[in-house]
């Protein structure tokens, strides 16, 4: 079977495997960005059973490489603590005499309930502190995100077909063949010219498929700020506790 394009696959205690058609390598190559994110690179005329096997006589070289890349992902989770703040909301901890978490989002706070016998630090409650932020940036970028998109697609003259909006492992947005374009619920942490790099990024995929010279020129003109904000964005990854994964 010959790889056309792109090809996902899922694989027990590594997650998602992209094997990806590529005409600039010379052999297959696996590549590991981080602990939710790794690509096998197939060259021009090599099958996907040839990329598989390949990829599976790898394979405990690829779980040793994501744990070690987990453990320092984990070294650099921020510690969610007292007053911190997502774009509209303030994080209230509050100790109360129950055996379970449970949060409540209003206007402009989260106030987080936790066991007053248990410390915020401990990582089970800042997994659960976790899902009440992660529910909040799904409700702000709900807020904020379809409009902002449609006013830079009308703006740039680019026409896309649906929006999605999730919490993404890996990915801050993507397109699709159909131009659809999903966007991470987690870009509402950034400021609102790094949110637009990444809507504007994925819409010019709708005009320009590939990652080639002629995109990132496009985007250049588009965006002036678009090396700053590619380097920006190599730093950051999505928050991620195991538990809370989907």
């Amino acid at each position: 079977m010959q790889l056309n394009s792109r090809l996902s696959r899922d694989y027990t205690g590594i997650g998602t495997v992209d094997f990806v058609l590529s005409r600039r390598a010379r052999r297959i190559n696996i590549t590991i960005k981080d602990s939710r994110s790794v690509r096998v690179a197939v060259p021009i005329g090599v099958s996907l059973q040839t990329a598989e096997k390949f990829f599976l006589e790898h394979r405990d070289w690829v779980l040793k490489s994501l744990h070690r890349l987990k453990k320092t992902e984990e070294s650099l989770q921020p510690f969610f603590h007292q007053n911190f703040r997502t774009r509209e909301h303030t994080l209230i901890l509050m100790p109360i005499d129950q055996p379970d978490c449970e949060y409540r989002i209003n206007s402009d706070t989260i106030h987080f309930f936790y066991p007053s016998n248990q410390s915020v630090s401990e990582p089970d409650i800042q997994s659960k502190i976790l899902t009440a932020l992660i529910e909040t940036w799904r409700q702000e970028a709900h807020r904020y995100l379809p409009g902002r998109v449609d006013f830079l697609a009308k703006q740039l003259g680019l026409r896309y077909n649906r929006l999605f909006i999730k919490n993404v492992k890996s990915r801050w947005g993507s397109c699709s063949s159909k131009n659809n374009i999903n966007l991470n619920l987690q870009l509402m942490r950034f400021e609102d010219w790094i949110i637009d790099y990444i809507v504007i990024h994925e819409l010019l995929h709708t005009k320009i498929r590939n990652h080639g010279r002629k995109f990132w020129n496009t985007l250049e003109k588009l965006v002036p700020r678009t090396r700053e904000a590619r380097q920006f964005m190599k730093s950051q990854r999505p928050y991620s506790f195991k538990s809370y994964l989907k």
